[in-house]
């Protein structure tokens, strides 16, 4: 029987009243059932109430399947405020990463920044992902201010840092917005290319091959390092062409799809090399070490950020004896087209894919055989 809500004083009439309009009889199974119903299985028009009911909307920008959201936004508000809680939103939009504090004897030691496990795969909107997560997921005392991966140049830090080791101002990277975090990414590019006779012509290297014989009087310096008369002829002419090209100024090309020029970066390493174990590069993962009698050549470019950006590349090419148009600006890093003199052309195009952003840098590594 349903419990009365009457008071004691209530006539045998009053309680016949209250049975005949009592709901529970018909409501009560629905009622139980709707106790487990939002937790096992809710019907789609209930999760935009129960995301409300749960104040997990902040994150549906980041988890946008709704069912997802609630099943494991219940379990992040839980530990919110730890790294826990980070780690699992990074993990909702594909990233891991450590956390690097600021040590507390630093007067901003509330910023912390993110060593992340991968280069980003879009500015937009992976970083404003990033950036949304790092700063909901810490407690509020918190501040997220850098994320990096691959290029990580730190500041000097008095009496902690060899000067050598360290930036004589801020941490390298760029914010995309003023007052956000600053981001700074790395990618490598290797390239293993053989030049062909048409190309060492077109640069002013080339010599005819000796077919064993010893190297006779050519077109290349005879102070050349590391050619000895005891040398094979072969010997001497691939050491003799490596140190001609090493001893060029060289720029790489940045080109797109449609064969145009997007821009021109220069050299920032250019070696004759022989192999090492130990060497200081690694090109598609054999290392070299810079040799004066190497029979390769190692050049290696190092865009800045922004260079290019927005654009696409389909190629990459080498340019020798180029040199800024403008005489006023001899230690030109980048070019855009047009503003690179390039006499012999260029050389080694290879096709590659890289596209250029405002937060990543595109290390391009050559190895340039004979």
């Amino acid at each position: 029987m349903s419990a009365h809500l009457l008071p004691p004083n209530a006539t045998e009439l009053d309680k016949a009243f209250s049975l005949t309009f009592d709901p529970a009889p018909e409501l009560t199974p629905a009622i139980d059932a709707m106790r487990g119903a939002k937790l096992v299985a809710p019907p789609p028009s209930w999760l935009p109430w129960l995301v409300y009911e749960y104040g997990l909307g902040e994150l549906t920008p980041y988890v946008p399947n709704l069912y997802d959201l609630i099943r494991e936004g219940i379990d992040w508000q839980r530990i919110r405020g730890t790294p826990a809680a980070l780690a699992m939103g990074l993990g909702w939009i594909g990233y891991a990463g450590d956390i690097e504090e600021w040590p507390t004897r630093r007067r901003a030691w509330s910023r912390f920044q993110l060593r992340l496990d991968r280069v980003r795969d879009t500015e937009d909107p992976d970083l404003d992902r990033i950036e949304g997560i790092a700063t909901l997921s810490p407690p509020l005392r918190s501040r997220f201010w850098r994320g990096f991966h691959g290029y990580d140049v730190r500041p000097l830090d008095w009496s902690w840092q060899r000067w050598s080791g360290a930036r004589w101002a801020s941490f390298s990277g760029v914010r995309l917005r003023e007052g956000g975090p600053k981001w700074s990414f790395e990618r490598t590019h290797d390239v293993d290319r053989t030049l062909t006779q048409g190309e060492l012509e077109a640069v002013g290297a080339w010599i005819e091959p000796t077919g064993g014989a010893s190297l006779s009087w050519g077109p290349f310096p005879w102070t050349t390092p590391g050619i000895a008369w005891t040398d094979s002829g072969e010997e001497a002419r691939r050491r003799a062409i490596a140190a001609n090209l090493a001893a060029r100024d060289i720029y790489v090309a940045l080109i797109d799809g449609n064969d145009q020029v997007i821009g021109y970066r220069r050299a920032r390493a250019v070696h004759a090399v022989s192999l090492e174990a130990a060497g200081a590069y690694e090109v598609d993962g054999v290392r070299w070490s810079p040799d004066a009698e190497g029979k390769a050549v190692y050049v290696e470019a190092l865009t800045g950020f922004g260079d290019g950006a927005g654009s696409t590349v389909a190629a990459v090419a080498l340019a020798f004896d180029a040199a800024p148009v403008d005489p006023a600006r001899p230690g030109l890093l980048w070019a855009g087209p047009g503003e690179l003199s390039t006499p012999t052309g260029l050389v080694a195009e290879t096709p590659i894919a890289i596209a250029l952003g405002e937060t990543v840098r595109e290390r391009i590594r050559f190895i340039l055989r004979s």
